[in-house]
């Protein structure tokens, strides 16, 4: 499965059949991830594949209802207070890779950032006191029966309440739009990244095309998970990019695109 493919592939998959992932799934999902380096030359991140399961056989999501059936997680731990200034962009990142993985083995995933029970998970990765665990997500086999809460939140619907790509994505500056027509090569990379998974689909990052560089922004006035979203969003690009042999590398830049009021610039695509 191409990149391409496990991006359009994936959705936010919250009932599982409740098996245990076989030994062959283990052993795969443990060896990929053994081999991701983390982006940027960001510090150490620690990705974890767990076996825990509640009595319950459910993991609470706060106001987002629950995930029934899964048995098997990844983790997402860095440090807490690390003063690497993209730190939660590249645990992300290399996070999401791990989930497209998981996608081309035809395994369910959901990211989950929210009101999970870190105390049911923070034994099992032998959390240090200068860590946090920022991320989970089940990795399992899909139950097909449709539970009330992916009814509800309109699960089987694909890349369900997406923003349209001319407002994501604009030219030289914020007032002026990009379709994914004029964006060229990009077309397929910058589709790639609006469809990216965000929390509550806010997708709280914006992309300015200037010349032949793309530079990439974050809302300042959300908060929460606005970092991690933005690094995924940067994963679906640069790994859509290299599929498609679109040359070019990630470099934060002295002298940015424009700016604009409540948009934080983060790094830039340079050719």
């Amino acid at each position: 499965m191409t990149i391409v493919e496990a991006i359009e592939k994936r959705r936010s998959v919250r009932n599982y059949t409740g098996e245990p992932l076989r030994k062959e799934h283990v052993t795969l999902i443990t060896d990929y991830i053994a081999g991701l380096k983390a982006p940027f030359d960001a510090p150490s991140i620690r990705i974890q594949l767990i076996h825990t399961r509640q009595e319950s056989g459910k993991v609470k999501l706060g106001t987002y209802g629950f995930v029934g059936g899964a048995s098997d997680f990844l983790t997402l731990v860095f440090e807490k207070e690390s003063s690497f200034p993209l730190m939660e962009e590249a645990a992300a990142y290399a996070f999401e890779q791990a989930i497209l993985f998981c996608t081309g083995l035809d395994l369910g995933t959901c990211w989950l950032g929210g009101a999970f029970n870190r105390k049911d998970f923070s034994e099992p990765v032998r959390l240090k006191p200068n860590e946090v665990l920022r991320i989970v997500s089940p990795v399992g086999y899909i139950n097909p029966k449709i539970r009330f809460t992916e009814t509800l939140l309109g699960q089987r619907k694909n890349h369900f309440s997406r923003k349209p790509f001319e407002s994501l994505f604009f030219r030289e500056d914020f007032n002026t739009p990009l379709s994914e027509e004029t964006a060229g090569i990009y077309g397929k990379p910058l589709e790639m990244v609006r469809i990216a998974p965000s929390a509550n689909n806010l997708q709280t990052w914006r992309i300015v095309l200037s010349g032949n560089n793309l530079h990439f922004y974050r809302h300042l006035s959300v908060i929460g998970f606005s970092a991690i979203d933005l690094g995924i969003a940067l994963c679906h690009f640069e790994q859509t990019c290299k599929e498609s042999g679109i040359a070019g590398k990630f470099e934060v830049l002295n002298n940015k695109a424009p700016e604009k009021k409540g948009e934080e610039y983060v790094i830039s695509w340079v050719v």
